[in-house]
């Protein structure tokens, strides 16, 4: 029988970090080949054999691409059954302020940034993340990403290959030192 799920390819990648106890070993990475917009994803929704018609779910999708931040953005964590919370955090100077700087203190001059943070949602049944959603995902091995400093334009660039880990591993078995 045919399986209509297409499988999460991962990839690893070698630890080179010389200080690390793990250094030489090789991690997963997910390999993330495209971002789907909100009319992807609305049309995707729609061919669920929905009656909801493509063009509902745009809109919907829209309405809640701008509703989310303006609640955020409000200090209202806004929670989505099913998927998690979105939420915002505060990035203060580092050094943080003393205590004498209280009194005049002035949120705009010392909060470097808002953030607008995603806690997925984590309950037994509806997991998307930890190790429960990882029995859900069909996985297939792909790519070693491999990373090669370079000086391009007189600027230093790290650029990345990916190969096929049967192949790296064959290469790997033909290498001989000499």
């Amino acid at each position: 029988m045919a399986d209509n799920k297409i499988p999460l390819k991962i990839n690893v990648r070698k630890n080179n970090n010389e200080k690390s106890d793990n250094y030489g070993k090789y991690y997963p990475v997910v390999d993330r080949t495209a971002t789907l917009t909100t009319r992807g994803l609305a049309d995707h929704i729609a061919k669920h054999g929905t009656i909801y018609t493509f063009d509902l779910v745009d809109g919907i999708l829209r309405k809640l691409s701008s509703c989310i931040p303006e609640l955020v953005g409000e200090g209202t964590a806004v929670k989505i059954d099913g998927l998690g919370t979105f939420y915002p955090t505060a990035e203060g100077e580092k050094g943080g302020v003393s205590e004498e700087e209280l009194a005049g203190y002035n949120p705009a001059d010392h909060v470097k940034g808002i953030h607008v943070r995603f806690y997925p949602e984590n309950s037994k049944l509806d997991s998307i993340t930890s190790r429960v959603f990882k029995d859900s995902v069909q996985m297939e091995a792909n790519c070693v990403i491999e990373a090669e400093k370079k000086t391009i334009a007189g600027k230093e660039r790290t650029l990345k290959t990916l190969t096929p880990i049967a192949d790296f591993v064959l290469k790997k078995s033909q290498h001989v030192d000499p």
